[in-house]
């Protein structure tokens, strides 16, 4: 029951909380291959603070295997900063962690089997993804970030289907 009543209580935040804002598409040549990337962003706090919250729950699930690499601190020698990739299969997530504070910086999700928003996993239909952040999808490429643009979720599709979510973070 209190499961329930958060997962009601969080969609209902995120339907009603932060105004979603569109901005309009961008469009970027590649000269080597002259195809045309259009991209579609999406500005959401909330959107993006529940996406981020899963990827946190993602990134510590048990089946990871990680290495860390600890540096020196160039401007407090006293606490170390460590960087930290966890792997699986063909999800990638990295973090920078410097005293008691970890944050993931990047991630790139390839697996299905990881969820966002109970339903967002790699295979989905563009479709579903409309549904579920309610914005009509008018390209390939999705981009899902918040007013603050220091973090941001890129959404991948490939003939109508999500081949690949990408994460990039700020490490403040």
């Amino acid at each position: 029951m209190k499961i329930y009543l958060q997962t009601l209580i969080g969609v209902l935040i995120l339907m009603v909380s932060c105004k979603q804002k569109e901005i309009p598409k961008t469009v970027t040549e590649n000269k080597f291959n002259e195809t045309i990337v259009v991209e579609q962003y999406i500005e959401n706090d909330s959107l993006l603070t529940f996406l981020k919250s899963d990827l946190y729950d993602i990134a510590f699930n048990p089946i990871f295997n990680g290495e860390e690499s600890a540096k020196i601190n160039t401007n407090n020698k006293t606490i170390p900063h460590i960087n930290k990739t966890i792997i699986f299969e063909q999800t990638i997530i990295h973090f920078y962690k410097e005293g008691f504070a970890e944050e993931i910086i990047s991630a790139k999700i390839k697996n299905s089997q990881f969820k966002f928003l109970d339903s967002i996993c790699i295979g989905i239909k563009k479709e579903k993804l409309e549904n579920q952040i309610a914005t009509e999808i008018k390209t390939n490429l999705i981009k899902i970030r918040n007013f603050d643009q220091t973090s941001i979720f890129i959404f991948k599709f490939e003939k109508g289907t999500l081949t690949e979510i990408n994460y990039q973070g700020d490490m403040d």
